[in-house]
This record gives structure tokens, sequence and C-alpha cells, in this order.
């Protein structure tokens, strides 16, 4: 069974130049591996990725597997978190693939969902679209049912996303469908033409260990 696996850990400041060395290493050499289909080394902010909130010390990885993936050793992180997580719905592309195949009945599944948007923005559109993104962050980072969300990028300006994790569908789609600014921001979407590329991915969550900024999910 396919399984995408998330971990976010957190290093001190004297040693986030080593662990980002060490760890985009390691992805090198995941992306080298057969059962490895995706890997990505990701930069965190808070609850909408916008450069100014960036957190220089807390860190993700996201891999995809067919089967069961391997936790992937995190050398320096003080706290760490891993998620694995089932696809459940996918569209968009990422650096031109499709990285996620569903694997899961999204409308039956009734537990847990993590959802991970992510895209590239225009850059004569950037200053628009971070312009929407602060009461945005803030409805997200207050929903009911939302038991996490941090930004998450892969350049500081321009290849950015958000996961989101949540008790159940019902609260993620009170939250999509009844967050003011929320709402805005998607009907404005397909007008602005914000992204040059984006994915919106569900995911049911099998399991979760550990912690993010002092706090368990599970």
């Amino acid at each position: 069974m396919p399984c995408v696996q998330l971990q976010i850990w957190r290093v001190p400041g004297h040693a986030v130049v080593a662990s980002v060395a060490t760890t985009r290493a390691q992805v090198r050499r995941l992306r080298r591996r057969e059962a490895v289909t995706f890997a990505k080394l990701l930069g965190t902010a808070s609850a909408q990725f916008v450069p100014w909130a960036a957190t220089p010390t807390r860190w993700a990885l996201l891999s995809c597997w067919p089967e069961r993936p391997a936790t992937v050793a995190l050398r320096h992180a003080t706290e760490t978190m891993t998620l694995s997580l089932l696809p459940l719905r996918s569209r968009g592309r990422w650096d031109g693939v499709a990285p996620f195949t569903p694997a899961g009945d999204a409308s039956g599944w009734d537990g847990p969902l993590v959802v991970l948007t992510r895209s590239t923005l225009r850059l004569r559109k950037a200053h628009r679209f971070y312009a929407a993104v602060p009461p945005v962050a803030a409805e997200l980072a207050a929903a009911d049912g939302c038991r996490l969300a941090i930004g998450i990028g892969e350049t500081p300006l321009l290849r950015q996303g958000t996961v989101s994790v949540w008790d159940n569908v019902d609260a993620m789609t009170a939250f999509a469908q009844r967050a003011a600014a929320h709402v805005r921001a998607i009907t404005a979407t397909p007008v602005q033409r914000w992204y040059a590329e984006e994915l919106f991915t569900r995911f049911g969550l099998l399991e979760a260990t550990g912690s993010v900024d002092g706090r368990a999910i599970a």
C-alpha cells in the first residue's frame, strides 16, 4: 500500500547549517533508492508560509514509498514528529509530476485528515498573494478541529504551501466553506492567477508519533 511520510523536526540555532547540509545529502540518497518515488526537504513557517514568518530551526522531510517507509535519522534534532499518511485524493502537480497516487476511499475515510497544499507563485503576482495570506493564516491557526497548521516552503519567496491536520473531514470542510478570508482567497485564485503550478492533496492520518512545538497531535 503506498504510504507518504512527513517528518518535522527542530534543531538548535547553532546546528541549523549542519542539519540542513546533512539532510540534503540524505534526500539525495533517498532519491536514488528505487523504493522512494518522491522526496523533498522543506523549510517551515507559521500557519501559512510567508518569508517573514519562516522558522529556520524547524524543518520537514516529505517522502513517498510504495510500502511502509523507513524513518530517516535526523541528526541534531531536539524534537521530532513523524506522520504516516495514506493518499486519499490529489489534484495538481509538483515540479511537473503528480507525486501522490490515491490509494484509499476518500468518501469513506472517517479518521483524522491531513491536507497538503503547495504552489509555485508567479513572480509578478507574489505581492498580491502575500497581502492575502495573514487573515487566512489567522483563521487556519484558530480553526475548530485543526490540530496543527504549519507553512512549508522550498524557497523563501515563490515555492510555498501548508500542511494542516484535522480531526475529520467535517472540520476541514467547515473551515474551507465558512472561513471568510479563506473563501475570499479561493474565489480570487482563478481571477488573480497567482499560481504557475499548484497541488492539493488529502491524506488519511495512519499514525503520528512525537510532537511539534511541544504539542502532540495523536
